[in-house]
């Protein structure tokens, strides 16, 4: 009721007003909105590096474009799975959103790589083992940090939107099985 009677009022003046005012009034009433569903339902996100080399930002050498993904974060933090490629506040990094895919759950246990300190090691409960799809070499991932803390996730990828000849769904279950064996 309170927004009816604003709006109500709002059009009662808007001859004073003017469309300049109209306009500026619009604008400083979506803000909120659009401010709100970026940082609570999805956003845009820019790839940078190679570390998810060749799933993502597969042109690496020929070019020196970006992709773009959308980055759900409606429930990212729920219903997690094996192969999945997810965004997270980077554990060395705070302020640095990383993405990469999820190699092992709760409960599993992992056969690391270097630089881990041991050749295995059990994801304890609330925590998941991420790695990017580089390799060894270009990527720092839960190899160097260890598992990462689920609160942590902020989205799960689900769809490439640039380039334009690769733009579509992210079929992460086609690389569920793809994924370097775990105990």
């Amino acid at each position: 009721m309170p927004l009816r009677s604003i709006w109500t009022s709002f059009n009662r003046q808007r001859p004073r007003i003017g469309r300049f005012g109209y306009y500026m009034f619009m604008f400083a009433a979506t803000v909120p909105i659009v401010v709100s569903f970026n940082t609570f339902v999805l956003e845009l996100a820019w790839i940078r590096g190679a570390s998810m080399y060749p799933f993502l930002n597969s042109e690496k050498d020929h070019t020196t474009r970006e992709d773009v993904v959308v980055n759900l974060k409606y429930n990212a933090q729920y219903a997690l799975q094996r192969g999945m490629i997810v965004t997270f506040w980077n554990p060395l990094r705070p302020e640095a959103m990383t993405v990469k895919r999820i190699i092992g759950l709760p409960g599993d246990v992992i056969k690391t790589r270097s630089p881990y300190p041991v050749p295995t090691v059990l994801v304890p409960p609330g925590h998941v083992w991420v790695e990017g799809d580089g390799g060894e070499r270009e990527s720092l991932d839960s190899n160097v940090y260890g598992p990462i803390a689920i609160g942590l996730i902020i989205g799960k990828v689900t769809h490439l939107v640039w380039p334009l000849h690769r733009a579509g769904r992210v079929r992460w279950w086609e690389y569920a099985e793809k994924i370097r064996s775990h105990s």
